[in-house]
């Protein structure tokens, strides 16, 4: 039985080419998740929010992502799903914790940044397997 959100996916054209977006958007979502949890646990430990509300917040939101994977499911195997999530995370958390909280991070490892991006890519390539 299709809920809204399955009724929305459906009116969406994930694809670009032969990549599909949508797992990909999936990602992009449960990677916000952890951008948001992770950046609220940095402060706790900065001292900048109070911690038990923020760690409830933290459980609350995390508790999110275990949903939107089983909607994913639905879309896409367990593998792209995972590895999609997991890359997009990879970069977006990396992104909070230099920009954001002006943690360093060295050449080396901003390659290693782009190597993620590029896996990115060629997960959404659509290959029909």
């Amino acid at each position: 039985m299709k809920d809204f959100i399955d009724k929305w996916i459906d009116s969406v054209n994930w694809k670009v080419g032969d990549f599909t977006m949508l797992p990909i958007f999936f990602g992009t979502v449960m990677a916000l998740l952890d951008v948001l949890v992770l950046g609220t646990l940095k402060m706790i430990h900065n001292k900048t929010l109070p911690r038990t509300y923020a760690i409830l917040f933290s459980v609350g939101a995390y508790a999110l992502e275990p949903l939107i994977f089983l909607k994913a499911l639905n879309y896409e195997s367990m593998v792209v799903t995972n590895l999609v999530w997991d890359l997009t995370s990879d970069v977006l958390v990396t992104l909070q914790g230099v920009l954001i909280f002006k943690e360093k991070f060295s050449v080396i490892r901003w390659f290693g940044i782009v190597l993620s991006m590029i896996s990115l890519a060629i997960l959404s390539y659509t290959d029909n397997c």
